[in-house]
């Protein structure tokens, strides 16, 4: 009568598989850990159109969003629309002149609009329209 010899292939099989459920159910945990709500939607966004009208000509100019640089350039036309889209909220606009090393900040409405910035007297001023 033969004996029957334990199959070394079988219980390697069955140890990987109880690793995958193992990892399967670690991935499951922590992608309901990090997203409890599903997948989240993304905050509403707002609009803005920045005109650059009175002054600026002939200027290098440097314009950020909070961290963002939105345009960085010369302005070669008597005015200029840039449009930025960021998520509504608080918002920073910082109007930098590195040429004249002078940085100019304004907070923009909520909401979205229209805004204009005008040089006068070497100060930038803003205008919600």
């Amino acid at each position: 009568m033969k004996r029957k010899v334990p199959n070394p292939n079988k219980g390697l099989m069955l140890g990987i598989m109880a690793m995958a459920i193992i990892v399967l159910a670690v991935v499951v945990v922590f992608w309901m850990w990090c997203f409890p709500n599903g997948v989240q939607a993304e905050s509403p966004r707002a609009g803005y159109k920045i005109v650059l009208a009175d002054g600026f000509q002939g200027d290098s100019l440097q314009l950020m969003v909070n961290d963002s640089l939105v345009f960085s350039r010369r302005v070669l036309a008597d005015t200029l629309e840039v449009a930025v889209d960021v998520p509504d909220g608080e918002n920073l606009l910082m109007v930098a002149r590195p040429e004249e090393d002078r940085v100019s900040s304004f907070e923009m409405p909520e909401g979205g609009g229209r805004l204009t910035l005008r040089k006068r007297d070497g100060m930038v001023e803003m205008e919600v329209s």
